[in-house]
């Protein structure tokens, strides 16, 4: 054995000894602890759950520069959101003055109530869809981060598939990652580019299989794109703004997580539903 092999063996063992002792990413005890607390509280049927309207809600926060490119996806869906709802959350940049400024010159070409609320502080990214999912009316909630992008049949696929599974809470997807606008421009914009005429197969995970996550993926979709019933949130208390009482510490597997430790929710692991931004997402602690 070479020197650099063996040193790479070593190395590799003792990644996986850090591994060990640091435990599961997701935390069967933190599962049970959430259904536990959860367990005497009203859990309603899905399939009693309305979902006739959408909202696609946006967090903001340092990513000024993509807004305009985001709002693009938002214009040009085949079906058009019900409500639009922007959470400025005490932006460092011109964010909110740039999303006003893209409803008030959409004229036409943006068929949906827009709504921009302003934080006065940093509340982070959580607390910040939760007052913008708390001002919504809609029976279901969009997510779209200020620097990602939708496949432009976004909305009109989700609202049809919640239509064909009217057990599931959330449904969410793959996502086509890209680094800037000139690579983004040059990709197809449908889900129908990528599905086909059959659409996208979803897999559906039943709250059972939480305790068996050990992984951070092991429910693997991404924030943008991914839509849920109004009602399930409400029911699993909203995203977490208190890191402490969170299974994962991402805010949006957290919250995914808990509320499929709650509800069915379905995946679509190979059809995006979404392109995901590289190198610039919110999530990195800073504003989570």
């Amino acid at each position: 054995m070479t020197a650099s092999r063996w040193r790479a063996d070593v190395r590799g063992g003792l990644r996986r000894v850090r591994a060990l002792l640091r435990g599961p990413e997701v935390s069967p005890r933190r599962v049970r602890s959430y259904l536990a607390e959860m367990r005497d509280r009203p859990r309603p049927l899905p399939a009693d759950a309305p979902r006739g309207s959408i909202a696609i809600v946006v967090p903001c926060f340092g990513h000024a520069r993509h807004v305009p490119t985001m709002f693009e996806s938002v214009v040009r869906q085949t079906r058009s959101p019900d409500e639009l709802i922007f959470v400025v959350d005490a932006s460092p940049d011109d964010s909110g003055a740039i999303v006003r400024g893209l409803i008030a010159g959409s004229g036409r070409s943006l068929r949906t109530r827009s709504t921009v609320l302003v934080n006065e502080t940093n509340l982070g990214q959580a607390a910040s869809l939760n007052r913008g999912i708390a001002t919504a009316s809609s029976d279901l909630i969009l997510i779209l981060n200020d620097d990602d992008y939708l496949m432009h049949d976004t909305v009109a696929t989700v609202m049809g598939l919640f239509a064909a599974y009217p057990e599931i809470a959330l449904i969410g997807a793959h996502s086509i990652h890209f680094a800037t606008d000139d690579e983004l421009m040059a990709l197809p914009k449908t889900i129908a580019d990528y599905a086909g005429p059959t659409g996208p197969s979803l897999e559906v995970r039943q709250p059972g299989d939480v305790l068996a996550y050990r992984g951070y993926n092991d429910l693997n979709l991404t924030h943008s794109g991914s839509c849920f019933l109004r009602m399930a949130w409400q029911a699993v208390g909203g995203y977490a703004a208190d890191k402490r009482v969170r299974i994962v510490p991402f805010s949006d597997r957290d919250f995914q997580l808990r509320l499929n430790a709650l509800f069915p929710v379905a995946v679509s692991p190979t059809i995006p539903f979404s392109f995901w931004r590289s190198g610039s997402s919110v999530d990195h602690g800073l504003n989570s």
